[in-house]
């Protein structure tokens, strides 16, 4: 009788112990990944890396850390985790198949994010769009169009395509072409173009502006002309060279030409 009395005694206590030690590993485990988690984000925020990438290697590593907990804890309380980890990898495995395109999607935003090929607020051409980079999430990049449409482009699309960043560089060329008449100065018409640019604000110095004769017409001239400019300052200068020009040529005299036909009637006496 005491005998039975002290394996039941050893028993419980042997559990209680198991319960004890799986309590314990579950606290250690549970405020260690969250001091962990601390520890990551810190590193990633002096690394300057994208809020966006943070929360969902945050995220995982959370997932992750608290499975690896409760696996052990149940290991501690005396329960067979094999099939356990058997039924998750199956289930990861399924899951991971049947979200594949979508993951694709994830590890291209991982990419742009840690790339930067372009950041928010960069004016980028991809396709047939042209516009301010407004979001970049893991899964999709919004653009804001200059009419103000919103497009949604998929980031693994995104991440395998040609694209024009136009923000990259702190500055840009602006290159122009002006046509002037055959019966025109050519070398007033280049000095007016090349004061207009001087007189601009946005128009810098250096490099130093070209304005030549590039082109040869059926019915005018093509002087071609490139000015350098802050990148946020392009299509404002543009705009205003292209009007600016056109008031000074006219103030001088310089006539814009354009296209014309002769019409030759022929008259046939049939009689």
């Amino acid at each position: 009788m005491s005998d039975a009395i002290n394996k039941m005694i050893d028993k419980y206590t042997n559990v209680g112990m198991n319960i004890i030690d799986a309590l314990f590993i579950f606290i250690i485990g549970w405020y260690g990944t969250k001091i962990l988690l601390h520890i990551i984000t810190k590193m990633m925020k002096k690394s300057n890396v994208d809020p966006i990438v943070i929360n969902f290697v945050k995220s995982i590593v959370n997932v992750g850390l608290k499975i690896i907990v409760v696996i052990t804890v149940i290991g501690q309380l005396g329960v067979s985790v094999t099939s356990l980890v058997a039924v998750l990898t199956t289930a990861g495995a399924a899951i991971v198949l049947g979200l594949q395109d979508s993951m694709k999607g994830v590890v291209s935003g991982i990419i742009i994010l840690f790339a930067k090929p372009f950041v928010k607020g960069d004016t980028i051409e991809v396709g047939n769009y042209v516009g301010k980079i407004q979001e970049i999430q893991l899964l999709y990049t919004i653009l804001m169009t200059f009419d103000n449409k919103m497009v949604v482009i998929p980031n693994n699309e995104l991440a395998s395509s040609t694209f024009v960043n136009y923000s990259h560089e702190d500055i840009r060329r602006v290159d122009m072409s002006m046509d002037v008449h055959y019966d025109s100065d050519v070398e007033l018409a280049k000095k007016i173009i090349l004061k207009v640019i001087e007189e601009h604000p946005y128009a810098l110095k250096e490099p130093i502006p070209y304005v030549r004769v590039s082109e040869y017409k059926d019915h005018a001239i093509t002087i071609g002309l490139r000015v350098w400019t802050k990148t946020e300052n392009y299509y404002d200068l543009k705009d205003d060279l292209l009007e600016q020009i056109k008031y000074a040529f006219d103030k001088e005299g310089v006539q814009i030409p354009y296209q014309q036909f002769d019409i030759h009637v022929h008259h046939t006496n049939n009689s």
